[in-house]
């Protein structure tokens, strides 16, 4: 019934002690006895883990009472003790009121009333014990608690932003940092159980009331760019960002003020060097279409002045690839672009440039944006393939039609030219064919990580899938190389 709880009995009659040893054991508690005080406390010392109380006489005979076995005991070790005895005088009852005691019990009472007394003083030391746990840790709480509020109060008188405390219900002053007297000009005494609106650097804010009013709705208040008037007169631009928190249940508004003028000054650099280095992109631009144009007129004139027909031919189709790439110069000189080229209007530009006598060319090309580098290669791509159109599907100067699809699905671009030619020979292979500019398709294709498939079929088409994500992670890489370059 006790969980075999261990009672140091110490009882200096030798009968007595035995009775009282027999009665308790019938109550289920495991007894050693001591004789006398000394015995008691070497006892105790010897192996104070196993004993869980001490039912202790005071008057032991010879040698130290129960009174001062107890004080030995409780000297080193925390052990409920209850005292038993046969005195009910008041002069030896006071005498153990001075020790740390869980009752006293007179033998007569009998051993209902002692087995009583023994559990009501297991469950006062385990009450203790407990209190004792519980008054440690709220003193941790409490140590941990004053160290967050030093570490808060350090960083509120630290920080290099003004930091203002507002009363919520009334827009009271509670608190302000060094950092934003010295900004403002005012001592915290001068703005401290002030409203916000009554103190200088926020009166010639005409919404200040309005701004709070917001604030108890929101909880949240932001301005970029606001200016205060300092107490000598200048002004001071700065962030201004308001916000609403618990404390205890209780709400408190804090404003966090900072200084912008250092990152104006920096925007307003950065800015200007951004302007600059696009107009210098701009001027490159337009040198390098003008330089194109002029190796196209040179190559131009050259074929008219060339005797051979092969030379002439050759010269013809490398002005093609350069016009393209002139283009694209052209394209983004016009439209002051610096990183991407919107796709139909160039390709449309590449096609225009390609008409032939008889030949018509249609073309359907949905409106979308690509990297510039992804652009040139899609020209470059579609020159070669109307060239190949034009020279090969319709001999004998015929008249014919090439329809020229561009289009997104599912993230992929897909590229068609079609024409109503007379078709590819039975066993066509790209890679077999002498036809340089077939080659130089294949090897852009799988720059684009795309695939190229051809279909004869009262003509010829020609179709190419490459992923338009690619384009994206490229066009992402250049931004971010742009970005760092300016940080930098």
């Amino acid at each position: 019934m006790n969980d075999q709880k261990t009672i140091l009995l110490v009882e200096d009659d030798a009968i007595i002690a035995l009775a009282e040893s027999i009665q308790l054991k019938d109550y289920g508690y495991h007894v050693i006895v001591a004789h006398d005080g000394n015995m008691a406390v070497e006892k105790v010392q010897t192996d104070p883990d196993s004993i869980d109380l001490v039912l202790m006489d005071i008057d032991l005979g010879i040698g130290i009472d129960g009174t001062e076995a107890a004080g030995e005991i409780l000297r080193d070790n925390d052990i409920p003790i209850l005292f038993l005895s046969s005195h009910s005088e008041p002069k030896i009852v006071e005498r153990t009121q001075n020790l740390t005691s869980y009752g006293y019990v007179v033998k007569s009472a009998g051993i209902t009333v002692l087995d009583a007394a023994i559990k009501m003083a297991f469950k006062l030391y385990d009450a203790k014990q407990e209190l004792i746990i519980h008054n440690a840790e709220t003193e941790a709480q409490k140590r941990e608690l004053q160290c967050f509020e030093k570490r808060y109060r350090r960083l509120f008188e630290t920080a290099k932003d003004g930091i203002l405390i507002l009363d919520p219900q009334n827009g009271c002053i509670v608190d302000v940092n060094p950092f934003l007297s010295e900004m403002l000009g005012y001592t915290k005494k001068q703005m401290l159980k002030k409203c916000i609106w009554d103190i200088s650097p926020f009166k010639s804010i005409s919404y200040s009331k309005k701004l709070f009013k917001e604030l108890k709705e929101k909880e949240y208040v932001r301005y970029h760019d606001l200016p205060l008037e300092r107490k000598d007169g200048n002004l001071v631009f700065v962030e201004f960002v308001c916000n609403v928190y618990l404390v205890d249940r209780k709400k408190v508004i804090q404003c966090n003020i900072r200084d912008i003028k250092e990152r104006i000054e920096l925007e307003e650099t950065l800015t200007a060097d951004i302007e600059r280095k696009e107009a210098m992109l701009s001027e490159l631009q337009h040198r390098v279409k003008n330089s194109f144009a002029m190796i196209t007129s040179l190559m131009t004139i050259k074929s008219r002045t060339a005797k051979s027909q092969d030379a002439k031919k050759v010269l013809q189709e490398l002005s093609q690839r350069v016009k393209s790439v002139s283009d694209l110069y052209s394209l983004l000189y016009e439209t002051k672009s610096i990183y991407d080229v919107e796709l139909k209007t160039y390709c449309l530009k590449v096609i225009n440039s390609m008409m032939f006598q008889d030949i018509i060319i249609t073309s359907e090309i949905e409106v979308v944006k690509v990297s510039t580098k992804y652009a040139a290669t899609i020209g470059m791509i579609l020159v070669e393939l109307l060239s190949n159109a034009i020279k090969h599907a319709f001999p004998d100067l015929r008249k014919g039609t090439i329809h020229v699809t561009l289009k997104e699905i599912d993230s992929r671009f897909e590229l068609t030219v079609s024409d109503n030619g007379i078709g590819l020979w039975d066993d066509f292979d790209i890679s077999k064919t002498e036809s340089m500019g077939l080659h130089l398709v294949d090897l852009m294709v799988s720059q684009l990580k795309g695939t190229i498939a051809f279909r004869s079929d009262h003509g010829t088409k020609i179709t190419i899938d490459f992923s338009s994500s690619f384009d994206r992670e490229l066009f992402q890489e250049f931004e971010h190389l742009h970005h760092n370059s300016y940080a930098n």
